[in-house]
């Protein structure tokens, strides 16, 4: 194949723009949950659960954004540019047609999703009406995270970047006016929160597709010949992280399931926790996207000894660094919580399971890091099917035992999660010092 010229960006140009993405997402984040709170907790919990439900879709949407992500990081090693391109044009194009599925199996199931994870009566008709509206949204959501993943393996993170300012702030501007019914706009409560996001979609998958084109040479217009051929290639390199996404999103949905009875209380302290400790993630997150790129850089260039010393050194300093974040976080925890509520139950709650989250944040940062190295050598199969028995066969029943037997409430929730977590980073370590990973091959 012919190969083109291809500037490879190394791990601090691909990942700074990642950072301030994933630092202004997770500011966004904090800003939407207490917008929702100032509105009524019981919003704010409607709008959590929902997003639980929601989850499994979005996992499903992300089906084709993994595979894209991977081949074209392969070709691109290779030099292969026009190869990547059409990898592209593939992904954006089926992410659409999943997404279709997705968006009427939510309208028609959004009643029963709601009665399936116990939702309080209070908030249950809030639910639905979140999910019934970002339905319509989700048809929009696979086409824009495989835009996105062209944009990673290409180099172009500081463009993401520059582009989440504009989203988030268009995001936060509709939401305060939705909700609260500012700047002439309607009081619409729920309504505004879900209006919000369909907006924004709207907008994001319009620009991504002007920059793929005129930035990126990508012509969405045109159709390789086997494009049924390269599809299943995509599902089948795909299929088994994003079955082990939606599993793991089944399987908070049962968690949630077992404190909803609990009442509005326990969700909100679940919610405002995972909303502190989503800061820990944007270091997570940030090191397996660079992690991901570059290792699937090295397998596609044949420098396996590379690939191999790159992915063990960023998980464990990965794993590191959120340890010492994590305590920074129980150090001001009384703050970030006092920001969403002053419940005492609540402010209590999230203080105990802010700790329990500095032994578990460590430990999911080596799990994922790794778990992202793997697929990016072609590993694909082995790294989920240890994921799902250890999610399944030890996090589940321990959770349920916990909630249920002995009554722990959500704190028991946490004692599942670190157990799951470090059985999951001892796996993920084993598998990539073994290098049994060196025998996949995914392009000719």
């Amino acid at each position: 194949m012919a190969t083109e010229s291809f500037e490879r960006k190394n791990l601090f140009q691909l990942t700074w723009p990642l950072f301030l993405v994933s630092f202004m997402s997770i500011g966004v984040t904090f800003v939407d949950q207490i917008l929702l709170a100032s509105y009524s907790d019981e919003l704010a919990a409607a709008v959590s659960i929902a997003n639980q439900i929601l989850a499994v879709a979005y996992d499903l949407s992300a089906l084709l954004s993994v595979g894209t992500l991977i081949l074209l990081a392969q070709h691109l090693g290779r030099g292969q540019v026009s190869d990547a391109r059409a990898v592209v044009i593939i992904g954006v194009h089926a992410s659409f047609l999943l997404c279709l599925v997705l968006s009427v199996v939510l309208l028609a199931g959004a009643p029963y999703f709601a009665t399936w994870i116990n939702t309080p009566e209070d908030i249950r008709g809030d639910v639905v009406i979140y999910v019934y509206v970002i339905a319509g949204a989700m048809f929009f959501n696979g086409a824009i995270l495989t835009a996105s993943a062209a944009m990673r393996g290409f180099g172009h993170t500081l463009a993401i970047f520059l582009f989440g300012i504009l989203v988030n702030a268009l995001y936060l501007f509709l939401e305060y006016a939705l909700i609260f019914g500012n700047f002439g706009f309607p009081e619409l409560g729920v309504y505004g929160a879900a209006l919000s996001t369909f907006i924004v979609r709207i907008g994001m998958i319009t620009v991504l597709v002007l920059f793929l084109h005129f930035r990126m040479g990508i012509n969405l217009l045109r159709f390789p010949a086997d494009f049924v051929a390269r599809v299943k290639q995509l599902v089948v390199i795909s299929y088994p992280s994003v079955a082990q996404n939606m599993v793991y999103n089944l399987y908070q949905l049962g968690m949630v399931s077992l404190i909803t009875v609990l009442g509005t209380s326990a969700v909100v302290t679940r919610s405002y926790t995972l909303t502190i400790v989503s800061l820990l993630s944007i270091i997570t997150f940030v090191m397996s996207q660079g992690t991901e790129v570059l290792v699937g850089y090295d397998r596609g260039a044949r420098r396996l000894d590379d690939a191999f010393s790159r992915g063990l050194r960023y998980a464990l300093c990965t794993g590191a660094v959120n340890l010492v974040f994590a305590m920074l976080l129980i150090w001001q925890g009384d703050l970030l919580v006092g920001m969403f509520t002053e419940d005492p139950e609540v402010l209590s709650g999230t203080q105990t399971l802010l700790m329990l989250s500095a032994v578990s944040a460590p430990l999911a940062a080596i799990n994922l890091v790794l778990f992202s190295a793997l697929k990016a050598v072609g590993d694909v199969n082995r790294p989920v099917l240890w994921n799902l028995a250890l999610t399944l066969l030890v996090a589940l029943p321990f959770g349920y035992v916990a909630v249920k037997v002995l009554g722990l409430g959500v704190v028991g929730l946490w004692y599942a999660y670190i157990a799951e977590e470090l059985l999951k980073a001892v796996a993920m370590l084993a598998l990539w010092r073994g290098r049994g990973w060196r025998r996949y091959h995914m392009i000719s």
